[in-house]
C-alpha cells in the first residue's frame, strides 16, 4: 500500500458539506478545526464549491473541493479553478465525473481530467478519487473497476460512496487490493441525518443492494427502525476496528451531513471520547445499511 499522503492521517475525519443553504453557518457553531469537503453542486457547479471553500478556510478549517469533470468547461476552466482553489487556501482536491449528460464540458469523466491536474502548477498538495463498494447504478461493474484503478496512478486516496453493509465494504476494499489497489481508503459513512433524509436521498438518488436487502427480508417498518437507532452508530461501530488495518489500508472516515455538520461533529467527538475507535473488533457490530451515490466515475 503507498505510503499516507501528508496531508492525510491516520484516523481521518472528514465532514462533507453543500455548497448551499446553511453550511457556513454550521461550520462557524464548531468548537475547533476540522477537515471540510464541499460538495459540487449540479445547480452551480465548481465554481461556487471553490467560493465556499474559500470562506470555510478562512474560518480556520482545512478544506477538500469536489470537482465534477463534466461541469469543468475546458483547460481555460481549469487553470481558474485550480488558480482560485490555492488563493483559498484548498490543499485538497476530490475529482468525480458528475452526472452532467450530455457533458457541457470538454471533459467526459474523471479519468479524462485527472491527468490534467495531477500535472498542473497548481494543482492541490493531494488529490482523492471515488470508490463504489457497491457498484453504480448507471456505470457497468467492470467499466468501474478498470476507471478505479486507471484513476489511481494520479490520485493518493480514494473515498467510498456511502454503503450501509459494512462487510460489503471491507469485500470490496480486498477485492481491490488483490486488483492492485494500493492508495489509502477513506470509509464514507452517514452523519446526524434523519431515516426520513436518508430514505430521501437514497430514493433520489439510487440505493445499494444493502438497502435493498434490508426491504426484502424485514420491511419498510423494520427498515425504518433500524435507521431510527443510527445507521451511523452501526457503521461507525462496525468499521471503527478497521482503520488502520495494515492488509485493508483504511485511513479513516468520511461522514455525509447533508449540512447536520454540528450535530455529526458533535455526535463523532463523543464517539471518539468513549472509545468507540477501538473497539475489539469481535465486538463490532455488522448489521447493514443503504447507499447514496454522488456521481458517475
Amino acid at each position: 500500500m503507498e505510503p499516507i499522503p501528508r496531508t492525510l492521517r491516520m484516523g481521518e475525519t472528514r465532514f462533507e458539506v453543500l455548497p448551499l443553504g446553511k453550511s457556513e453557518e454550521e461550520a462557524a457553531l464548531l468548537a475547533e478545526p476540522v477537515r471540510l469537503t464541499v460538495t459540487c453542486s449540479p445547480s452551480h457547479g465548481p465554481d461556487r464549491s471553490v467560493e465556499v471553500a474559500g470562506r470555510l478556510h478562512a474560518m480556520g478549517h482545512a478544506v477538500t473541493v469536489h470537482v465534477a469533470a463534466r461541469m469543468v468547461r475546458d483547460r481555460a476552466h481549469v487553470d481558474d479553478l485550480l488558480t482560485r482553489m490555492r488563493a483559498a487556501g484548498v490543499d485538497d482536491l476530490f475529482l468525480i465525473g458528475g452526472d452532467a449528460d450530455p457533458a457541457p464540458g470538454a471533459y467526459a469523466s474523471a479519468v479524462d481530467l485527472l491527468p490534467v491536474v495531477a500535472g498542473h502548477p497548481d494543482r492541490p498538495a493531494t488529490i482523492g478519487i471515488a470508490g463504489y463498494p457497491e457498484g453504480h447504478s448507471l456505470i457497468e461493474a467492470e467499466t468501474l473497476r478498470r476507471a478505479l484503478h486507471d484513476k489511481s496512478r494520479y490520485a493518493d486516496y480514494v473515498t467510498t460512496q456511502l454503503c450501509f453493509d459494512p462487510d460489503a465494504l471491507r469485500g470490496w476494499i480486498a477485492e481491490e487490493r488483490v486488483r492492485g489497489l494500493k492508495l489509502p481508503v477513506i470509509v464514507g459513512i452517514p452523519g446526524m441525518v434523519t431515516a426520513t433524509r436518508l430514505l430521501e436521498m437514497s430514493a433520489r438518488v439510487g440505493v445499494g443492494p444493502s438497502l435493498a436487502f434490508l426491504r426484502k427480508q424485514r420491511g419498510l417498518s423494520t427498515l425504518f427502525g433500524l435507521f431510527r437507532r443510527s445507521a451511523s452508530d452501526r457503521l461507525y461501530e462496525a468499521l471503527a476496528p478497521d482503520v488502520g488495518d495494515p492488509q485493508l489500508g483504511v485511513a479513516g472516515f468520511h461522514y455525509f451531513t447533508f449540512n447536520q455538520l454540528h450535530a455529526t461533529h458533535t455526535w463523532q467527538r463523543d464517539k471518539r471520547a468513549r472509545g468507540s475507535w477501538r473497539r475489539p473488533k469481535s465486538e463490532a457490530a455488522t448489521r447493514p445499511c443503504a447507499h447514496p451515490q454522488e456521481s458517475k466515475t
